[in-house]
């Protein structure tokens, strides 16, 4: 038989496991709901985050005027947040990097120059600089009757992003490998004229390589049936279009002033287009002096019969075509009688040149032939 005092201690020893039981579960039960709360205060947190997020990426804050944000290659989001507040595009870099995560595009930022408007939402701020940088683009315009000098200052005065000393390196004949190229000392006569389209990116040595493939489109297609019928060759035929092209103001005259030039090849006459001596000393716009007019060079075609030794500008298509095409007259000599209109009256005698010449009141022989 157990004594009571047995029974006491294994009554006390029960009610000790008893309180321990329930401490342990009590600090479970504690435990679960403290983490329970704990969940509830992070779903809301969560969804509070996400919602003023979603908020801030819809709504743009107050702000006006655009912002010029330049995005360097390898920067970090943590990066372009910060400049983005910096610059006054977002309001919080913080919640932008939220906004960015949560869209997955954390990867897809582009390097790049943007212009931004001041206190943006946050996808339109996204939506552009995942996209890239805006293209820009610039015409530059090359008139008919430039020379490569003029092209040359062109490309400098309108196209920001290309210095003096490439384009100067970019007009080297010796870069280019062209058939029609070929022998031919300089680029004069070949920088076709027209309206190009420039994006940043581009080299002037691309730019020269556009004219030239230009060229080479323009006139892949033209007939020298003429040309090789009378003994010239395609440069003689570019260097006939380029005086054309200087000498002749109204279109319908280049067919005549076409033929003058051939006219007086044939009777081993001078050409007399001071054109020429203009070009040799680049002086387009000053008149002529009498020492200018007596120059010593082959472009002079006062002194000397023959074709100058290069093209004296950059002509267009339809001068091109009128060397390639003179029309069927025995001109000799022209002379301009509208000063307004820039017309000429045409002759085939001296004597007839010498009535046109004091019929206009030009009295000028440097514009006489």
């Amino acid at each position: 038989m157990k004594s009571s005092g047995e029974n006491n201690e294994k009554k006390e020893n029960k009610e000790k496991v008893d309180a321990t039981g329930f401490a342990k579960a009590s600090v479970t039960a504690l435990t679960i709901t403290t983490l329970f709360i704990a969940l509830l205060l992070s779903l809301w947190l969560l969804v509070s985050c996400r919602g003023l997020v979603m908020s801030k990426s819809q709504t743009p804050e107050s702000g006006s005027g655009n912002v010029e944000v330049e995005i360097k290659e390898g920067m970090t989001l943590k990066e372009i947040a910060q400049l983005l507040e910096e610059k006054g595009v977002i309001d919080s870099s913080f919640f932008f990097r939220l906004y960015v995560q949560q869209e997955g595009k954390e990867k897809s930022l582009m390097p790049g120059t943007y212009i931004l408007k001041a206190g943006s939402d946050y996808k339109t701020v996204l939506d552009e600089i995942t996209k890239g940088p805006p293209i820009v683009t610039y015409k530059l315009i090359i008139p008919e009757g430039y020379t490569v000098s003029q092209i040359a200052n062109r490309i400098l005065n309108d196209i920001p992003f290309i210095q003096k000393e490439d384009v100067e390196d970019a007009i080297n004949i010796s870069k280019y490998d062209y058939p029609f190229l070929e022998g031919v000392e300089n680029l004069e006569g070949f920088l076709f004229p027209k309206t190009y389209e420039i994006t940043e990116g581009y080299t002037a040595e691309d730019i020269i390589e556009m004219m030239l493939v230009q060229y080479q489109l323009e006139t892949s297609n033209l007939d020298y049936t003429f040309a090789q019928e009378n003994g010239f060759s395609p440069y003689e035929i570019l260097i006939i279009a380029s005086m054309i092209e200087r000498e002749a103001y109204v279109p319908e005259e280049r067919e005549l002033i076409s033929a003058v030039i051939y006219n007086r090849l044939k009777k081993d006459m001078p050409l007399g287009i001071d054109a020429t001596i203009r070009y040799v000393l680049d002086k387009w716009d000053e008149d002529l002096t009498v020492s200018d007019l007596n120059i010593d060079s082959p472009y002079n075609t006062r002194i000397y019969t023959g074709l100058p030794p290069t093209p004296i500008c950059n002509p267009g298509l339809d001068s091109i075509r009128a060397a390639l095409a003179p029309a069927d007259v025995d001109y000799l000599y022209y002379v301009i009688t509208d000063q307004e209109k820039h017309t000429h009256s045409f002759s085939s005698t001296y004597e007839e040149h010498q009535k046109n010449i004091q019929k206009s009141a030009y009295q000028n022989g440097s514009s006489s032939k």
